[in-house]
């Protein structure tokens, strides 16, 4: 595979799906750089470090809008780019919708869709510089196909992938464009424990009859990264084992 760029900014860094992509980014010659909100996440990320991996970079979604929210990530890239990224950042708000609080809805989509279009905005306008840039959105299934308990994930989800698709009709002929990727049951994170717990129901239910490993959501993300992939453009591609293909 090609690569027209070198930089990939890995929002939500720290979670084991990011820290799975990052050694399958550097082994295509890639130069990933993960980002945390958190002590706690430096140290998973420094964990999986080698010699040859880039200092992870602090970025707190929920602080996008404040007037500090970017400026690590400015000092970061103060010499252009990145050249992608990839967003695997995402808040919880696990509630039935009849019974949530009204101010945690409000920081929940002030959080994961007003902060990330800011986020947007600032990756598209330093890709604009090199009229280059691709962007990789890493959504769920359950924007499709939610369970009890899913519902404000799923709006969020249904948002974020507008928010990203947008981009790539709006910016497809200045170089920079994106892509979706909807994961079915991955194990990886929480999960892992859901998915051992009901495997019998995942066998039935999943066509393939298990889950998406992380690996496999790595390497197809890092084919879609690929100049290959450029076509793939302001759309939502399915991986989950034909799960949602199913009555």
């Amino acid at each position: 595979m090609h690569f027209k760029g070198e930089r990939v900014l890995i929002v939500g860094g720290s979670c084991e799906m990011a820290r799975v992509l990052a050694p399958v980014l550097r082994a295509a010659g890639l130069l990933p750089v993960l980002t945390m909100r958190s002590e706690a996440g430096k140290a998973r990320i420094d964990a999986g470090s080698t010699s040859d991996t880039a200092p992870p970079c602090f970025f707190d979604m929920a602080e996008a809008l404040s007037s500090t929210g970017f400026s690590d990530l400015e000092a970061y890239f103060s010499d252009g780019g990145p050249d992608y990224l990839v967003d695997f950042s995402q808040g919880h708000l696990e509630s039935l919708v009849a019974t949530v609080d009204s101010d945690a809805v409000g920081r929940y989509f002030h959080e994961n869709v007003t902060c990330r279009a800011a986020l947007i905005k600032w990756a598209a306008r330093r890709m604009m510089a090199r009229r280059f840039g691709r962007m990789l959105y890493v959504s769920s299934t359950a924007a499709a196909l939610q369970n009890g308990g899913q519902g404000f994930y799923a709006a969020s989800k249904k948002a974020c992938e507008a928010l990203y698709q947008g981009i790539g009709i709006e910016m497809g002929r200045k170089g920079i464009t994106t892509a979706i990727l909807r994961p079915g049951y991955v194990t990886a994170g929480r999960a892992r424990d859901f998915m051992a717990e009901n495997s019998a129901w995942i066998k039935k239910r999943v066509p393939l009859g298990r889950g998406v490993t992380p690996e496999e959501v790595a390497e197809t993300l890092l084919f879609l990264l690929s100049d290959a992939a450029q076509s793939i453009n302001a759309t939502t591609l399915t991986m989950d084992g034909g799960m949602t293909a199913c009555k």
